[in-house]
């Protein structure tokens, strides 16, 4: 199936009466990369159903879908975005959550509650899971005291003093969903953090300096290095550019160097090496990125931050 046809089975499920469970995910680093461990949170019906109602207003409210890449725009407020979630740490938590039991594989403690880094609310038909929602956590969801003010509940007529209390907030939004092993993305930089795209931005670096030294692309690559370093906005380029791959494609290397000198662009190469200057790298990132376009309408050239191909001219 394409992401536009699960997308629609998506919109289309009847999960109105969907079983529902919260789970909590805490991470914890081995040799740089990261695990999981997940435990179920006991909820009542009147949080069950206000959980399945959070999940279900946003499948209603999700109108558009375009695939996810590095440097695509935040998704507007009925938009989202797609990505397989095996390409994401998202698979490695739904393997978990095939082998745990929600009746009993569930917290001990409300510590486990407050070094969670994130959430889940697991929509099942039957047994089988088929929606999940992901939530990832401030640093401290307990709710804090603010200072000079007593936290009360009103209940049965009388205030109730909540300090002794551990209470917890649960938000009425979600970063994305999952189905069918695709992550629908709604919120790209919760996303991101949550999925740790920045250690896989540095990854992609890394695996791209290689292939460039190999292919003998740069003079002065030192400049590209310390240009880069962990910078966020350039390894999101970087990455962009490793993912489309047209610095190892001859005939685009061969326009970049004929077009560059045809339009006075002022990138100079040394037979068919890009030397990079600090003055040069942005634009020679943005049309390795294939983001320096024409307009037939006003025969302007422009640098843009992301690009989308015409339906039509898409395969």
């Amino acid at each position: 199936m394409t992401i536009r046809q699960k997308f629609n089975s998506l919109k289309g499920l009847d999960l109105s009466n969907s079983t529902v469970s919260l789970a909590i995910i805490k991470e914890y680093k081995r040799q740089r990369v990261s695990n999981y461990n997940i435990k179920y949170v006991p909820i009542d019906e009147s949080l069950e159903n206000r959980l399945r109602d959070i999940l279900l207003s946003k499948i209603e409210q999700s109108n558009s879908i375009e695939e996810y890449s590095f440097d695509c725009p935040e998704p507007e407020s009925d938009q989202i975005r797609a990505i397989n979630s095996d390409e994401t740490d998202f698979e490695k938590i739904t393997e978990i959550l095939t082998n745990l039991n929600p009746e009993e594989d569930v917290i001990e403690n409300v510590e486990e509650l407050i070094l969670a880094k994130s959430y889940i609310i697991i929509l099942r038909v039957e047994t089988e899971i088929k929606v999940i929602g992901f939530k990832k956590l401030p640093e401290n969801w307990k709710m804090k005291k603010n200072k000079g003010l007593i936290p009360l509940l009103f209940k049965e007529n009388r205030f109730e003093d909540l300090e002794e209390e551990n209470v917890f907030s649960i938000s009425g939004t979600i970063d994305f969903l999952y189905f069918n092993e695709l992550l629908f993305i709604l919120s790209k930089k919760a996303f991101e953090t949550g999925m740790n795209f920045r250690e896989g931005m540095i990854s992609k670096a890394n695996e791209f300096y290689e292939e460039v030294q190999e292919l003998n692309l740069f003079v002065n690559i030192d400049v590209l290095y310390e240009k880069v370093g962990n910078n966020q906005r350039y390894l999101r380029k970087i990455a962009t550019i490793k993912n489309l791959g047209y610095y190892k494609e001859q005939l685009f290397l061969s326009k970049f160097k004929e077009v560059n000198s045809l339009k006075n662009w002022g990138i100079d190469f040394q037979n068919d090496q890009i030397i990079i200057t600090e003055d040069k790298l942005d634009a020679i990132l943005t049309i390795l990125q294939n983001k320096r376009l024409h307009s037939d309408l006003t025969e302007e050239d422009f640098d843009v931050e992301s690009v989308k191909a015409l339906e039509s001219y898409a395969e």
